[in-house]
């Protein structure tokens, strides 16, 4: 039997890819053994001022921390003051 080819999904996307869409100005969350409700607020704060992923930034999960990848650097920017207290910058 052949096995069927499994294609990616648009949110599996490689780091490469976010870079060749223009998503490069990127900020480091590093999970530090947060608890659920730290990164429900987290996530919270940056839906709320930027909106969904795909238009202003995109977002990359790794085992020790999540690439938050914009297209602005001003948004960039934005972002790391957001989320400063959170990540420790």
């Amino acid at each position: 039997l052949k096995m069927p080819q499994i294609k990616k999904h648009r949110s599996f996307d490689t780091r490469n890819t976010m870079i060749a869409e223009g998503f490069v100005h990127k900020i480091i969350a590093p999970w530090n053994n947060q608890h659920n409700k730290y990164w429900s607020e987290m996530c919270a704060d940056v839906v709320e001022v930027f909106g969904l992923p795909g238009d202003r930034f995109m977002t990359h999960p790794t085992f020790e921390y999540m690439d938050i990848a914009f297209k602005s650097k001003k948004d960039a920017e934005l972002c790391k003051i957001l989320l400063s207290e959170k990540i420790g910058t």
